[in-house]
């Protein structure tokens, strides 16, 4: 029994680290965003007890940012991630359904620079000498997050935020398209046509993704606070 300690030690701190890492960047993230907001004179309003360890899984906001004068408010959703070397896909179903998925890379011999195109496929003859596997997680339904604003007057602009702390190497929006409306060349032999495919496209802070929400890193974020240039169709001019 003494011998397996060791071995149940290990496992443990694997299966616990993503979780260390996303409570330290949380907190980083924490105090980052109050340092800017007590800066530029705004105000962060926790939305429940645990705003800081907001889930995916979760449907309501987790925290807001009233910005001065109070013309406007970032209703506030976090989304984390538990790997770094990962494209994060939110997918837009055939039937309109939302979903997510990761594509992981994880390095196993060698040097690690393959080359890869923007959803993470190795480019072929653009490969160093390094052996990396790439795989994606299970894709899990994702419900529409609740970003109804606590406050009644409609003079304040709503501004719905998806913010992703941890971050991966990148957010992708992408909407799965049947494959009856997709021409191809023959297809190689032994091969069957996929019943849909993915059109994708990299998502950077303050885009739109699928119409509902803007996207930030915690870094792009905090800019956006600093230098308050909103984007012209949240209809709130800088003071």
């Amino acid at each position: 029994m003494k011998a397996l300690w060791p071995v149940l030690c290990v496992l443990t701190a694997v299966l616990a680290a993503p979780y260390l890492v996303l409570g330290v960047r949380r907190l980083k993230m924490a105090v980052k965003l109050r340092r800017a907001c007590r800066a530029e004179g705004h105000r962060l309003v926790p939305l429940h007890p645990f705003w800081l360890w907001g889930s995916r899984s979760s449907v309501r906001a987790d925290f807001l940012v009233r910005i001065r004068g109070g013309r406007a408010v970032y209703t506030v959703k976090l989304f984390g991630t538990a790997h770094r070397l990962a494209n994060l896909y939110f997918v837009k179903t055939a039937d309109g359904q939302l979903t997510y998925f990761e594509r992981r890379v994880v390095p196993l011999a060698g040097r690690f620079p393959t080359m890869f195109d923007d959803d993470l496929r190795p480019i072929p003859g653009e490969s160093v000498s390094g052996v990396n596997y790439v795989y994606d997680t299970r894709r899990r339904a994702r419900r529409e997050v609740d970003y109804a604003s606590p406050t009644d007057d409609e003079h304040i602009t709503n501004i719905p935020v998806l913010l992703v702390n941890p971050a991966p190497l990148a957010v992708r929006a992408s909407e799965e398209i049947p494959a009856e409306h997709w021409t191809v060349e023959r297809q190689p032999l032994f091969t069957k046509k996929e019943p849909t495919r993915l059109e994708s496209r990299t998502v950077y802070d303050g885009e739109l993704l699928h119409l509902a929400e803007y996207v930030f890193g915690t870094s792009g974020f905090i800019k956006e606070l600093t230098d308050l240039k909103l984007p012209r169709d949240y209809g709130v001019s800088a003071e």
